[in-house]
């Protein structure tokens, strides 16, 4: 599975100047000192979850969604096949899983 990465404290910096916030005020309201957000925040590729919370809570954006598998979008069909042995009697079946367009079909 691939994810892609997110440069987290770049991604938040560019939130909290669309908010229209100084880096001051965001300090304040996640209790940093201004001297420090930058190299707390702005300058991590990644953060602790908590924080990450935090931060999404404060400016109302799941910052987890910027976390995304690209294993479902570049597969459109996968094939399972089940086996069931009862006793001497074996049955086998073979189902197909179609993705795209946000649903999905088994066959």
């Amino acid at each position: 599975m691939k994810i892609e990465k997110v440069n987290l404290g770049a991604l938040i910096h560019q939130k909290v100047k669309e908010k229209g916030w100084s880096d001051a005020k965001f300090a304040k309201a996640i209790g940093l000192h201004r001297q420090n957000v930058k190299k707390t925040i702005f300058d991590k590729e990644s953060l602790d979850t908590n924080m990450l919370c935090i931060i999404s809570e404060l400016l109302e954006c799941n910052l987890f969604n910027y976390f995304k598998s690209n294993t479902i979008n570049d597969c459109k069909e996968l094939k399972a096949t089940v086996t069931i042995e009862m006793g001497k009697q074996k049955t086998e079946k073979t189902f197909t899983v179609f993705f795209g367009d946000n649903k999905v079909k088994i066959e």
